[in-house]
């Protein structure tokens, strides 16, 4: 199966995302970017590895942009 295509369970998308089941929840209630979770049948739900990966990348971009993945530089 190709990675665009991986369809990743509830807590292995908790794991690539470092997060919490209930975080990933509020997080998924809060913010319009956060990826959909897709059914995969009447109990189970999961979401796309692309959308995962999407959405880290945007995460990355924006802390770049506001200068929290900057690296620190220390003087000596």
């Amino acid at each position: 199966m190709s990675g665009l295509s991986t369809v990743l369970s509830v807590p292995d998308a908790c794991r690539e995302l470092s997060l919490s089941e209930p975080t990933m929840r509020r997080r998924a209630a809060a913010d319009p970017y956060f990826p959909r979770k897709i059914k995969l049948s009447a109990r189970r739900v999961g979401y796309l590895r692309a959308d995962i990966e999407m959405y880290l990348r945007r995460q990355r971009e924006a802390a770049l942009v506001s200068g929290i993945g900057e690296r620190a530089e220390f003087s000596q």
